[in-house]
C-alpha cells in the first residue's frame, strides 16, 4: 500500500460515523498480524466484522464499501507477506519514540499496534491452545508478552511485577529499563511469533496432504449462524462459554 492509501484508510477508520471500538489503522495492522500468524486459516468473512467491533462500518454507499474493503485486503496481503518471510521489520508507519514512556500513550503507533495484536491473539486463543505445549507454549508466551507489552502502561506494569527477577535481563532494575529491553526485543518477537504460527500451519498442511482421504472439516465459522437454529451467531450461542 502507498502512503495515500494508508492515509485514506486511516481517515475512514477514525471518522466519527464509525462504531465505538472500531480499530484504528495501527490497531488494524496489529490485529491483521495476529490473523496472518494463526495456526489455522481464518477466512476474511470471520475477521472482517471485528474491525468495526462486530457492528456495521456505516459505509456511505457501495462504492465506498468496495474501496475500503479493497484497502483492508491490500493491507492484510502486505502484513501476510511479511509474516511469510518471518520479517522482523516494524509495520509501515509504526516507530518507537526515543522517550520510552511515550510508547504507552493512546496515540502512539506502537501502543495501538500492540492493542490490536492483543485483541487478535485473544480472539484466536482457542485455536492456539490446540497446538501449544511445553517449550513451544513458553516461547509463544514470551513473544506474546513482548508484542503486547506497550498496549497499556497498566499491562506493562503487571508484566514487570509478575516477572521473577531471575528472568529479567541482567542489569534491569527499573520499569524503564525493563521497558527498554522489551523495545529492543520487539523486532525479534515479531519474527518469532510469525515463525511459530506459520510453522504449525505448514506442519498441519503437510500432514493433511499426506492423507489419502483427507478429513473434511465441519468447523463452523464463529460469525456464521448457529446450527441450533437460534438465529444468533455461533460465537454468541453454542460456541460461547457454558454457564
Amino acid at each position: 500500500m502507498n502512503k495515500a492509501d494508508m492515509q485514506l484508510l486511516a481517515k475512514f477508520l477514525d471518522h466519527p460515523e464509525r462504531p465505538d471500538g472500531t480499530l484504528r489503522l495501527h490497531e488494524l495492522q496489529g490485529f491483521l498480524f495476529a490473523i496472518a500468524c494463526s495456526p489455522e486459516t481464518i477466512a476474511p468473512s470471520e475477521w472482517l466484522p471485528l474491525i468495526g467491533n462486530d457492528e456495521g462500518l456505516n459505509f456511505a454507499g457501495q462504492n465506498e464499501a468496495q474501496e475500503i474493503l479493497d484497502l483492508v485486503m491490500a493491507l492484510y496481503n502486505e502484513v501476510n507477506a511479511a509474516v511469510l518471510e518471518r520479517s522482523n521489520t516494524l509495520p509501515a508507519g509504526c516507530a518507537f519514540d526515543e522517550d520510552i514512556s511515550k510508547n504507552f500513550e493512546d496515540d502512539s503507533s506502537i501502543s495501538q499496534w500492540s492493542r490490536g495484536f492483543a485483541s487478535g491473539h485473544d480472539w484466536l486463543a482457542e485455536v492456539w491452545d490446540e497446538y501449544l505445549f511445553g517449550e513451544l507454549d513458553e516461547e509463544c508466551g514470551a513473544t506474546l508478552m513482548v508484542l503486547s507489552f506497550f498496549g497499556s502502561n497498566q499491562l506493562a506494569e503487571a508484566y514487570f511485577s509478575d516477572m521473577r527477577p531471575g528472568k529479567r535481563k541482567r542489569g534491569d532494575k527499573s520499569f524503564e529499563e525493563f521497558a527498554t529491553t522489551m523495545r529492543e526485543m520487539f523486532p525479534r518477537a515479531l519474527a518469532s511469533y510469525a515463525h511459530i504460527g506459520r510453522s504449525i500451519f505448514e506442519a498441519i498442511l503437510e500432514h493433511d496432504s499426506g492423507n489419502e482421504e483427507p478429513a473434511v472439516s465441519e468447523k463452523i465459522g464463529r460469525n456464521e449462524p448457529c446450527p441450533c437454529g437460534s438465529g444468533k451467531k455461533y460465537k454468541k450461542c453454542c460456541d460461547g462459554p457454558v454457564h
